[in-house]
């Protein structure tokens, strides 16, 4: 009897002991969100700036990708050399763009011995840029170049200026009343 007493007072003793436990993290629940509600923006605030900030850091990594971008036009046209332009492009990148932003992408073609000469192309011109030992970031990509070559624009801008009718006043004409 005393075993079944005892037993008795026991259970008891944990299932308020397991309720007290139940309300007092009710209550340090309730507590919890009382206390997130009275400082309710802050929290929500840096996450939000960082999201909205993130595209425009992909669009400045997807614009220094497209700045320095090897094309068609930069390449003779079997693929094997670089331009006059395309060597000064890759000057320009290995010497003025930031440390952060030298890498060189080659616009890629369906003829995979033609990348490869490219690839090996740019990274002989680089090399004659670089400090001996230093190797050049090139990297193929599937972007297209828009662009044209520079003998093309001269072309068209030649022909545009031939085309100018010649800069000639009209003949002077007197507005004076007849009498």
């Amino acid at each position: 009897m005393v075993r079944t007493l005892f037993l008795a007072v026991f259970i008891t003793h944990l299932m308020l002991a397991t309720q007290a436990s139940l309300a007092c993290d009710c209550l340090c629940c309730f507590k919890q969100g009382c206390l997130q509600n009275l400082c309710w923006p802050k929290p929500y605030i840096y996450p939000d700036r960082a999201a909205v900030a993130a595209p425009f850091a992909l669009m400045i990594d997807n614009g220094w990708r497209r700045n320095n971008l090897l094309g068609d036009h930069h390449f003779t046209p079997d693929g094997s050399k670089l331009t006059t332009a395309g060597e000064l492009k890759i000057r320009w990148i290995l010497t003025q763009a930031p440390e952060n932003r030298r890498s060189i992408f080659v616009q890629k073609t369906w003829v995979e011995e033609t990348d490869t000469m490219r690839l090996e192309a740019v990274q002989l011109a680089a090399s004659s840029v670089l400090p001996i030992g230093a190797i050049a970031d090139v990297q193929p990509t599937h972007l297209q170049v828009e662009g044209q070559s520079a003998d093309l624009v001269d072309r068209i801008n030649t022909r545009f200026r031939e085309s100018l009718p010649p800069p000639i006043l009209p003949a002077a004409t007197s507005n004076a009343p007849e009498e």
